[in-house]
């Protein structure tokens, strides 16, 4: 599914991860963050990471995706 984020960094990251089989929630229009990524593992135990709609370092905070989505023991 396609997903578009406002930044080119972290839209790349938010593929990376559903190239890993993370899914995506996208947040509500009112929402602080633009949405979820949550990883393949479907229970309480999963992990998520949550992506900011507009974050103070997008290039760091796509890296940190990148990284989350690396470490999960579920994917």
């Amino acid at each position: 599914m396609q997903h578009n984020h406002s930044n080119k960094h972290i839209r790349d990251a938010i593929r990376y991860a559903e190239s890993k089989g993370w899914r995506v929630t996208k947040a509500g229009p009112r929402a602080h963050i633009w949405g979820i990524l949550w990883c393949p593992q479907r229970t309480r135990e999963g992990c998520r990471i949550r992506v900011m709609s507009t974050p103070r370092n997008p290039e760091g905070h796509a890296r940190d995706i990148h990284r989350h989505v690396d470490r999960c023991l579920h994917s």
